[in-house]
């Protein structure tokens, strides 16, 4: 972190020399390889970007589409630096999940400067950068319904807090359906493939007990996956599909 959690004098330890993990970056970058960077805190977020800049720079390479993972807790003006390098941030809906450990853990630490916009996935809808969600399974859920039910929300499975944690993150199912699918596979380079159901593309696709840009948001923890096609043939089917 740029600055100390609250109540400390700890900002975490870094992994990397700035020069040496530039220089790394670059090479990679050189060699043509997607770089998909873990990075949680503010600081380790304006690293990487740093990174993908010096090797845009030196390398006078284009369209990459290096990725951040999980980008929780990004400083606002390194919003348009993602945008304008092509960064993908991908995000995990579980980790705004306003539970215990990030109601009196996290949010205290990061404090009211920091916390307002952490785990916001509007902040990167707003400023035009490239979204694609992840479960960041096994540290939490898989389900995608669970996560566009929090992304959605920002309110536990039993409804708390009442209008969710910084309700301002929150996105549109709209959204938080095409960050799974279409965003998804850019963030693969397999956009000419999947990612949505277009003529020509793969067959994958789920049908679902309830319309989500139908139903109130707090049902949406409630719908049930009735059929699974995969490559157009049927992979799975409830007893209740019809």
């Amino acid at each position: 972190m740029d600055d100390p959690y609250v109540g400390t004098n700890i900002s975490g330890i870094p992994f990397w020399e700035s020069g040496e993990f530039n220089n790394t970056v670059a090479l990679y970058d050189r060699l043509g390889f997607q770089l998909m960077i873990h990075a949680i805190g503010d600081r380790a977020i304006s690293q990487a970007l740093d990174a993908f800049a010096y090797a845009a720079k030196v390398n006078g390479t284009t369209g990459r589409r290096h990725r951040i993972e999980h980008a929780e807790v990004p400083k606002l003006a390194d919003l348009r630096r993602m945008h304008d390098l092509g960064v993908i941030v991908v995000t995990t809906p579980m980790f705004a999940n306003p539970d215990e450990t990030v109601l009196t853990n996290f949010d205290p630490l990061l404090g009211p400067k920091r916390a307002p916009h952490a785990d916001s996935f509007k902040i990167f809808d707003d400023a035009g950068v490239a979204q694609a969600f992840s479960s960041d399974w096994d540290a939490f859920n898989f389900s995608p319904i669970e996560g566009i039910a929090v992304a959605v929300t920002r309110v536990t499975a039993d409804g708390k807090p009442p209008g969710g944690w910084y309700p301002a993150g929150r996105i549109s199912v709209e959204a938080a359906l095409r960050h799974y699918t279409r965003d998804g596979a850019y963030a693969t380079f397999d956009e000419a493939h999947r990612g949505t159901l277009t003529k020509g593309k793969l067959a994958d696709f789920v049908v679902l007990s309830q319309d989500l840009t139908k139903i109130d948001p707090l049902q949406i923890r409630g719908t049930k996956v009735l059929l699974t096609v995969m490559g157009g043939g049927d992979t799975w089917r409830s007893p209740e599909f019809r």
